[in-house]
């Protein structure tokens, strides 16, 4: 009875070592430039969500200017008090185009989807009611990816990237 034991946890072990094996060799995978660039941009949509000011403020660089000539510190301000007159946002990050100029710098495009998640269990119910922005940053690295300048505009639904429309369709088929 001994030995059926043994053998029914070697049933189990091998397995789970094999499985073991290949999320090490998955997960220990280096990650390219672009899926660390689309990780953080990523990152800061959930820090808006959360209005964790100061994580957001984190991805840009020191020497970080938007393109009505904000720094770091201009910027935090501005993004406390949008945050301050608005409950519940959701972000829905579209489609990003990121094209990499060198080892240690590239240009980003995002289209955006905002919206107040106060009302967003009826979002599908009623249609897509949010705004939504592109963002176009210019990214240095030097240790990490981080923004050094940023511009943003309004886009109605007609001005996204044709893989944003079809992401908000997915999401609002009614749009």
């Amino acid at each position: 009875m001994l030995n059926v034991i043994k053998a029914g946890k070697n049933v189990f072990i091998i397995p789970f070592c094999l499985w073991l094996s290949l999320w090490a060799f998955i997960s220990c995978q280096k990650k390219t430039d672009r899926e660390i660039i689309a990780s953080v941009i990523a990152k800061m949509a959930f820090q808006v969500e959360k209005k964790d000011v100061a994580g957001l403020i984190a991805h840009l660089a020191d020497n970080y200017s938007d393109f009505e000539g904000r720094d770091r510190a201009q910027t935090a301000a501005m993004v406390e008090e949008y945050l301050s007159r608005y409950r519940g946002i959701v972000i829905k990050v579209l489609a990003s185009r990121i094209e990499l100029r060198s080892a240690q710098s590239a240009e980003v495009e995002a289209d955006v989807a905002f919206y107040s998640g106060a009302a967003s269990a009826f979002r599908k119910l009623i249609g897509f009611s949010g705004e939504s922005y592109r963002f176009k940053f210019t990214m240095q690295k030097n240790r990490e990816w981080k923004i050094r300048t940023g511009q943003w505009e309004f886009i109605p639904l007609s001005g996204l990237f044709p893989e944003s429309l079809r992401i908000l369709q997915e999401l609002f088929p009614d749009l």
